[in-house]
């Protein structure tokens, strides 16, 4: 299930159909007159999920309800619900009803992708450089909305494939073959590191598991296949010239530090280190993180929707007790599929060894990407789960103690209203969407009316990267001159998100545009807590102590601005550099009448480059105030340092 009119292709939609799906499943239940039983509810994985489900609520009470806490909650209490169902549905059936429709599954995404792929691949390739074709390439990604995201479902097929390779009927054995070598030629394609690694973590461990039952001929057809796959592999990333783009992307495994993953990672960190008992509440990571150095340094273009580890962030949403049940989680599913697997007896007792290797590998995905995030995962994760659940109940003895009635009532009541909060974010998603389309293209009316139509003060106000709705409404006000309708719209997207550098930007300009200098200072200053480069606030600032004649704060200011090199601001028609010039200009004329003779020559020479050289300009200006902020001198001293410097550089090269 996607959908091309919301701006996450599967978010909203996979939301509002599992809602379906699982109040579908209870209504039918309840008609049929099937409980669920208590000793599914009493199952350790599921007892982890319910103290999940209880931080979590908890949370979103001490630390303020939200529509985003609303929505994490209420799509956790489905993955829940799914997972219950499941595993009765195993328990009365057995889990090999599952398989054949995986095997399935897993041939349409990669057809899916293959088409992608091929009826992409003459206009990829027409692209000169190779970082263009690589971006080009990664964007390609079946249903699933990211190449990291494909891969990793596909991971979790290889029990399933495997499976009905070794014990299903011969058609299906052809196609479960299919299905892996169109795996195999995916990972190549999308060469997701850790899913790459899970694949190796998860041969190992099985393995490992199976080691009595290993002979020669399995290591042989296995190193065989992996010399297949490398052989097979280069060819293809030379073919497509993506051989350097997986280079690069080993590289950056071993250069970990110096990634943005590694500023999530440490950011997300030190939020846990203030809110560990809690945290900071269900969907507020992408909204807190921002005062914990995420985006220092950053030009304030993107932002992170989740830190890439789903254990970091079930701590950090839900505190200590939440991440710790997360963990325990796994370590449960490893315990009972491997006495599963130390206990079988029946011939296809493989499916548990499989599991077991399969929980193993996935839990890395899961240390090092966000499937948490996605519905599509939950649902083949809880899958693989409940058979994992419902086979180690059958093997102790099913106890059919019933819940009481009363209680699908209540959850059916809870999942009826899912949907219809899933009904109304997915309205919005895509009001929202034309919005942000309506923005791009200046159509201030539009963008209006479809925030008009997105905003939900309780289910939806804040868009996936962290950016409140009414920011959007807020920008076309501005633009149309109303302005005290902005500054009213600025104001309730501050109450939504009080750390976004364009609201706090926003606002502080519209502080600014009343003539509430005072109030518009302090707004800008807190943009420089959470993005001290941000240049649109460095530049309105630097404007304000300019207008102020406070020329050297003003300098300070719009100097420790992260810019874009020269070309780009010039076709982008953006204000630094003539900002920049004027407040140079005008320095430079408060100090000339008492400098001296030397000094007049470099202010000149200074003066002159903004307009003979202005590429090197801002340049010589960043250069001119680093060399100030490291000798603590003033501009007229860190100048004439700076020229001698230049001199010296040009004697020694001559």
């Amino acid at each position: 299930m996607v959908s091309f009119s919301t701006s996450d292709p599967t978010l909203a939609i996979r939301f509002l159909v599992l809602g379906c799906v699982v109040g579908f499943s209870l209504l039918v239940r309840l008609f049929t007159k099937r409980s669920l039983f208590i000793q599914v509810l009493k199952h350790p994985v599921n007892i982890c999920l319910v103290i999940i489900l209880f931080f979590f609520f908890l949370s979103l009470i001490v630390n303020g309800f939200s529509s985003e806490g609303i929505y994490i909650l209420l799509k956790m209490f489905l993955i829940f619900i799914f997972g219950l169902l499941v595993t009765h549905i195993i328990l009365e059936y057995g889990f090999k009803e599952f398989i054949n429709s995986f095997v399935i599954f897993s041939l349409l995404l990669s057809i899916i992708y293959l088409f992608q792929f091929a009826s992409n691949y003459s206009e990829i390739m027409s692209f000169e450089k190779g970082w263009q074709r690589n971006r080009e390439f990664d964007k390609l990604s079946a249903t699933m909305g990211h190449k990291n995201l494909l891969s990793s479902i596909q991971f979790l097929m290889f029990p399933f494939l495997i499976y009905i390779i070794t014990l299903g009927k011969k058609a299906w054995k052809v196609l479960g073959v299919i299905a892996i070598v169109l795996i195999t030629l995916t990972f190549l394609q999308t060469q997701t590191r850790a899913v790459l690694a899970a694949v190796f973590i998860s041969i190992i461990t099985f393995l490992l598991i199976n080691k009595s039952n290993i002979r020669l001929k399995h290591i042989l057809i296995l190193l065989s296949s992996f010399v297949f796959s490398i052989v097979v592999g280069y060819f293809i990333m030379q073919y497509t010239d993506r051989l350097e783009a997986f280079k690069g992307e080993i590289e950056k495994t071993f250069e970990f530090s110096a990634t943005s993953r590694y500023k999530l990672y440490t950011s997300t960190l030190q939020l846990i280190a203030e809110h560990p008992i809690l945290g900071v509440g269900p969907g507020n990571w992408k909204v807190e993180v921002w005062q914990y150095g995420l985006y220092f340094d950053s030009w304030g273009k993107s932002f992170a929707q989740r830190p890439h580890n789903d254990f970091l962030w079930v701590f950090a949403e839900g505190g200590v007790f939440a991440g710790l049940s997360y963990i325990l989680l796994f370590l449960i599913l490893l315990r009972d599929s491997y006495l599963l697997h130390k206990n079988r007896k029946e011939e296809d007792g493989i499916i548990y060894s499989l599991l077991f290797a399969t929980v193993m590998g996935y839990g890395f995905i899961s240390l090092v990407d966000f499937p948490m995030e996605r519905f599509s995962h939950n649902v083949i994760f809880f899958v693989l789960a409940s058979i994992i659940i419902g086979s180690r109940l059958k093997q102790k003895g099913l106890i059919k103690e019933k819940l009481p009635s009363w209680v699908n009532y209540i959850f059916l009541s809870i999942v009826c209203f899912s949907v219809y909060v899933a009904s109304i974010r997915y309205q919005g998603e895509i009001h929202a969407t034309n919005a942000m389309h309506y923005k791009s293209k200046g159509n201030w009316n539009y963008v209006i009316k479809a925030i008009d139509k997105a905003y939900d003060p309780i289910y939806y106000e804040m868009e996936n990267t962290s950016t409140p709705l009414l920011w959007y409404r807020g920008v076309a006000y501005f633009n149309q001159q109303r302005y005290e309708l902005a500054l009213k719209d600025f104001q309730a997207a501050y109450e939504v998100n009080p750390y976004h550098v364009h609201v706090l930007n926003n606002l502080a300009t519209s502080y600014e545009m009343r003539g509430d200098h005072k109030k518009a200072k302090e707004f800008y200053v807190k943009v420089f807590d959470v993005c001290p480069t941000f240049k649109e606030t460095r530049v309105n600032l630097a404007a304000i102590l300019y207008n102020e004649k406070k020329y050297v704060e003003a300098l300070d200011v719009i100097l420790q601005s992260k810019v874009d090199p020269y070309w780009k601001r010039k076709r982008n028609k953006e204000n630094y550099d003539l900002y920049l010039k004027t407040i140079v200009n005008s320095w430079i004329k408060s100090v000339y009448t008492d400098a001296t003779e030397n000094e007049r020559k470099a202010l000149d020479a200074w003066k002159l480059s903004f307009d003979k050289k202005p590429q090197h300009a801002a340049t010589k200006s960043t250069t001119i105030f680093e060399k100030r902020e490291k000798e603590k001198v003033g501009y007229l001293e860190a100048l004439m340092l700076s020229e001698e410097d230049y001199k010296q550089k040009n004697n020694g090269t001559k």
